[in-house]
């Protein structure tokens, strides 16, 4: 019985990663934060969970390739679900075994403040649209599963596409949330993200976890975590990458040109 060629990058030798590109020639990029997701589920939960959704569209599409999720370099400010506010971070900590202060960062002691984070962030974004260019990719599609992100994606985006066109070279480069093309909506660490985890990385999740610890439940993640279900997770999983599998197909049959929403970045 042969095996289903590989939709993940890295796992690509040079002439599968030809023949992706043959098939249809879109990179994925998923972005994702190492945060609290509850106590049920693992702390990469969005990137996971954007990575898995990214390699079922690619195997809808027939072609592409799904590359590693962007997880470092994330600033750690106020988008991290209250983790550096006292009394919330007094409790995360605890749970971690380590010292509330330390998720303040180190700012204060001659460390890069919020803003200088987020721009060494984002020119970390733009050399990732950079390497999965030299591989000779004409689309990027960039998939956070961490909603947040996108609004600092978007105006990478649109700088890279600009740039390119610039030299020659046109990459069209599409950003949105796992669940913005299926017109659905997420959560925090509840029913939604738990359930995508169930489906995407069955052996990270521990439901159990919020019956030992019935006092956590609920707290700084979705009180309905506890109705995830795997077969729910296989259900939205499987309509985020469709929608997204025919997003992707617009931009790979009609290079060089964007989705009429996003016709002013170029």
């Amino acid at each position: 019985m042969s095996q289903q060629p590989p939709v993940e990058f890295e796992r690509m030798r040079p002439g599968q990663i030809r023949t992706c590109r043959e098939l249809a020639d879109i990179a994925f990029l998923p972005l994702g934060a190492l945060e609290w997701h509850g106590l049920q589920a693992p702390v990469g939960t969005d990137g996971l969970k954007s990575h898995d959704i990214c390699c079922r569209a690619a195997r809808k599409l027939g072609g592409g390739a799904v590359f590693p999720p962007v997880y470092h370099g994330l600033p750690g400010d106020s988008f991290f679900m209250g983790i550096t506010d006292p009394p919330d971070g007094e409790k995360i900590a605890a749970v971690y075994g380590t010292e509330t202060e330390r998720f303040f960062g180190f700012g204060r002691h001659g460390g890069m403040d919020v803003q200088e984070q987020w721009l060494a962030y984002q020119r970390l974004l733009r050399m990732s649209l950079e390497t999965i260019a030299r591989f000779g990719f004409r689309s990027i599609y960039i998939c956070s599963g961490h909603n947040p992100l996108v609004h600092w994606a978007k105006p990478v985006a649109v700088a890279f596409a600009r740039a390119s066109s610039m030299a020659g070279q046109a990459v069209t480069v599409d950003v949105g949330g796992e669940f913005d093309a299926a017109g659905l909506d997420g959560d925090h660490g509840g029913k939604w993200e738990t359930s995508l985890m169930q489906a995407a990385a069955p052996e990270t999740v521990d439901l159990a976890e919020l019956d030992r610890h019935p006092e956590l439940c609920g707290w700084a993640h979705g009180a309905d975590a506890v109705d995830a279900t795997a077969e729910q997770g296989e259900a939205w999983a499987e309509a985020c990458a469709e929608a997204i599998a025919a997003e992707a197909r617009w931009l790979v049959e009609n290079y060089p040109q964007l989705p009429k929403r996003h016709g002013h970045w170029r």
